[in-house]
């Protein structure tokens, strides 16, 4: 549209030129002027902004690494010159060992246990005879022999040392003398106790106690029926009685017990009710009982 208006303006003023009326420098300015006065004139449009165009950007990360180079610097320093002298050495080889495979664990079979026989009863064994007892009673002949009733010389009639009745007379009597008969010590009750004849008695006397044997070096050996119960009488310790303790079944009022040591010396002892309990040590070397009814094994 705008052209148009503009042609026709042109267009004009050359009609009007041709006419005569305006020179040229005339024209020329009204031209100019009527063609701004015509432009003026003309409404302005509204030109659309171009669209604008759609970029692109891209982003590229670059990692830039750096290397740490190290330089070690050797300084050459001129000595002397080593002659080297090549020494042969001979070196033996040692053989690597190939590893073997470990074996896996080869099941054990459980075999099927067997019937186990019956144990069969072992026989109480038989006292094995004393040789130093023997060899005594050999060397020393009739001194070592059995005796009975009687008054005997120590050390001419008979030995020092350990003597033991067998009998179990309640009236038996024993009494060790020195060379004046006085009595060092003496017994009178029940038979098969213990005598400890010393090397400085002058005399012993024997009566009513049965048969006394030398029992000075007999290894004690505990009996089959040490543990079994005991009546009245003289029981050797570890030997004819089992060492613990032991009850008196009886309710009697006269009950008499005693431990006695090697030389017959009372450790312990009780007269009067029956029904206590006593307990033997291993240090004991006899015990007596009288009245207290039968003695029962309680246990060590």
């Amino acid at each position: 549209m705008k052209k148009t208006i503009l042609l026709s303006l042109i267009t004009f003023i050359l009609v009007a030129c041709g006419k005569g009326g305006i020179s040229e420098s005339n024209a020329d300015a009204t031209s100019e002027a009527a063609v701004s006065k015509a432009l003026a004139a003309i409404p302005p449009t509204h030109t659309p902004a171009p669209p604008k165009p759609t970029v692109a950007v891209t982003v590229i990360q670059t990692a830039i690494v750096t290397q740490i180079v190290e330089v070690i610097q050797e300084v050459e320093v001129e000595v002397e010159v080593t002659r080297l002298v090549d020494r042969p050495v001979t070196v033996t080889p040692t053989n690597t060992p190939v590893n073997s495979p470990t074996p896996s664990n080869t099941p054990t079979i459980t075999p099927t246990p067997s019937q186990t026989p019956t144990p069969t009863e072992t026989p109480t064994p038989t006292p094995t005879p004393n040789l130093a007892q023997t060899a005594t009673m050999e060397a020393y002949g009739e001194l070592a022999a059995p005796k009975g009733s009687g008054f005997y010389a120590v050390g001419t009639d008979i030995l020092p040392g350990k003597w033991h009745s067998t009998s179990t007379n309640d009236g038996c009597y024993w009494a060790r003398l020195d060379a004046n008969q006085d009595i060092l010590a003496n017994h009178y009750g029940i038979a098969g106790g213990t005598v400890n004849i010393q090397s400085s008695d002058y005399e012993v006397e024997f009566n009513d106690c049965g048969t006394w044997e030398y029992v000075e070096n007999a290894e004690p050996i505990l009996q089959p029926d040490a543990a079994d119960p005991k009546g009245d009488g003289f029981y050797t310790v570890g030997v004819e009685i089992a060492v613990g303790r032991w009850k008196s079944t009886s309710t009697d009022d006269s009950c008499y017990w005693e431990r006695l040591d090697g030389n017959q010396e009372i450790i312990d002892n009780h007269y009067g009710m029956a029904g206590g309990t006593m307990t033997i040590s291993a240090y004991d070397y006899e015990v007596s009982f009288l009245d207290c009814g039968t003695w029962e094994y309680q246990g060590p």
